[in-house]
C-alpha cells in the first residue's frame, strides 16, 4: 500500500483548522485563554484542536488535588495533557470538520494499520505526519489567526502525539519553527 501524499493532507488540515479558529473565535469572544494545541493520534489521523485557559487550568489543578488528596499534578503537567484542556478537540463539534476530514484520516488509518506494515516505515510515516501538524502550526502562528482569541501573557502553543514525551514534541515544533 502507497503512503497517503503529506501535501493535500497538510493543506488541508490548515484549511479546516482555520475555519475550526474562526468559528471558535467568534463563539468564545469574552474567554482568555493561556494556550493552544494540536493533539494527534497520528497513528489514527485524528487531530484534535485544543484551548485552554488559566481559569480551567487552575479548576483542574484544584480537581486534581481534591481527587489526590492534596497531590495534585503539576501545572506543567496539566498544559501538556491537552487531553484535560476545557476545549480539548473542539474542533471536533463542528459540521465542517468531520466531511472535510474523514477521507484523510481513512487513507491514513488504513495505510498505518495495515497488516503488511512494517515498524520502521510505519515511526517515519507518523514522525513526518506530525511534522506536518507542525509546519500547520506555524502557519497558523504566521496568519495571525490565533490573535483573533484573546492570549493571557505567556500564551504558548503545542502540537503532541499520544503517548509522546512531552520535551520530544518541543524540540520537533521548534525545529519546524526554523525550518518553515
Amino acid at each position: 500500500m502507497q503512503a497517503p501524499d503529506l501535501l493535500p493532507i497538510e493543506e488541508q488540515l490548515f484549511t479546516l483548522s482555520m475555519e475550526s479558529l474562526r468559528l471558535f473565535a467568534d463563539q468564545h469572544q469574552d474567554e482568555r485563554f493561556h494556550g493552544f494545541g494540536i493533539d494527534c493520534d497520528a497513528e489514527m489521523g485524528i487531530f484534535l484542536l485544543s484551548f485552554d485557559s488559566k481559569a480551567a487550568l487552575a479548576d483542574s489543578a484544584r480537581e486534581d488535588a481534591d481527587r489526590f488528596h492534596g497531590g495534585a499534578a503539576r501545572p506543567s503537567q496539566l498544559t501538556s495533557n491537552m487531553g484535560d484542556w476545557k476545549y480539548h478537540g473542539f474542533n471536533l463539534d463542528q459540521a465542517h470538520w468531520d466531511p472535510g476530514w474523514e477521507p484523510f484520516r481513512e487513507a491514513i488509518e488504513a495505510y498505518l494499520t495495515d497488516e503488511a506494515m512494517e515498524e520502521e516505515p510505519a515511526n517515519l510515516y507518523i514522525e513526518q505526519l506530525m511534522r506536518c501538524a507542525c509546519r500547520v502550526l506555524v502557519r497558523i502562528e504566521r496568519s495571525g489567526m490565533l490573535e483573533c482569541t484573546k492570549m493571557d501573557p505567556g500564551f504558548t502553543t503545542l502540537v503532541m502525539d499520544h503517548g509522546e514525551v512531552h520535551q520530544e514534541a518541543t524540540l520537533r515544533l521548534k525545529t519546524m519553527r526554523i525550518e518553515s
